[in-house]
C-alpha cells in the first residue's frame, strides 16, 4: 500500500483496545495503515503485535505492556514498527481499565505516528531551523528535554513530536515549547514517582564519584 495515495495515512493517529482477559485486539482503520495493512485486511492478534516490533525495541515494548497489564497504570512508549518493508516511528500512549484484582481487564490508548516528521526534515535541517534564533533554540531544547524525560524519546523524536502537534493543531513549535516550559516550571506535571526516579538516578550518578586533588569533587 502506498501511503501517498491513502487518505488515512496523513491522519497519523489511531486508537486501539486490547482485551487482556480474552486476548483480543481492536484496531481502528489508522492503526491498520500504520502497520502496513488495509483496514480489516488481517485480524490483529498478540502474535501480529509482536511481529511488527523492531527487533531493537521489542523487549522494551513487551515489558512496558506487561507492566501495564499487571498494574493498570498509564504508560507511554516510543518505538519503531516494521511495516511491509518500511519503518514507522510511533509513540503509544494508553492506560489500563482495572478489574477487581487490580490487574488490567483492558488496555486502551492511541498511536501517534511521527514518521512523516522524520521524513520531512533531517536532524541537521531541524538543528538549522532551531538555530535561527538563540532564544527559540533554547526554548525548544528545553521542551525537547521535557518530552524526552516524559516519553522516553531521543532528541530527534522529541522534536518530531513538537512538529506533529504544531502541524496538527496549527500552532507554532516555539509557542508549544514555551507553554510546555511554563507548565513544567509551575510544577503542574510533577509526579512523586518521577521525583523518586530522579533522586535515585542522581544518587547513582554521584555515588562514588572520584574526587579532585584537594579531596573535593571536581566541577
Amino acid at each position: 500500500m502506498d501511503e501517498r495515495t491513502d487518505p488515512r495515512a496523513g491522519r497519523q493517529t489511531g486508537r486501539f483496545v486490547y482485551d487482556v482477559r480474552n486476548d483480543v485486539w481492536e484496531w481502528d482503520d489508522d492503526v491498520y495503515v500504520m502497520h502496513g495493512y488495509q483496514p480489516g485486511e488481517v485480524v490483529p492478534t498478540t502474535a501480529l503485535f509482536h511481529q511488527h516490533k523492531h527487533e531493537g525495541d521489542r523487549d522494551r515494548v513487551l515489558r512496558t505492556f506487561r507492566h501495564a497489564m499487571e498494574t493498570g497504570e498509564p504508560f507511554n512508549i516510543y518505538y519503531r514498527i516494521r511495516a511491509k518493508g518500511t519503518e514507522r516511528r510511533v509513540v503509544v500512549v494508553g492506560e489500563g481499565d482495572r478489574g477487581s484484582d487490580g490487574h488490567a481487564d483492558k488496555l486502551v490508548g492511541y498511536y501517534l505516528d511521527l514518521t512523516p516528521e522524520f521524513a520531512a526534515e533531517t536532524a541537521a535541517a531541524a538543528d538549522a531551523a532551531v538555530a535561527a534564533a538563540a532564544r527559540a533554540r533554547d526554548t525548544i531544547e528545553q521542551a525537547k528535554g521535557i518530552l524526552m524525560l516524559g516519553y522516553g524519546l531521543d532528541p530527534d523524536a522529541a522534536f518530531a513530536m513538537l512538529k506533529w502537534w504544531s502541524r496538527n493543531r496549527n500552532v507554532k513549535v516555539r509557542e508549544i515549547a514555551e507553554r510546555l516550559i511554563e507548565v513544567a516550571r509551575a510544577g503542574q506535571i510533577s509526579h512523586p514517582g518521577l521525583r523518586t526516579l530522579l533522586d535515585t538516578l542522581i544518587h547513582d550518578i554521584t555515588d562514588g564519584r572520584p574526587t579532585g586533588p584537594s579531596g573535593t569533587n571536581d566541577d
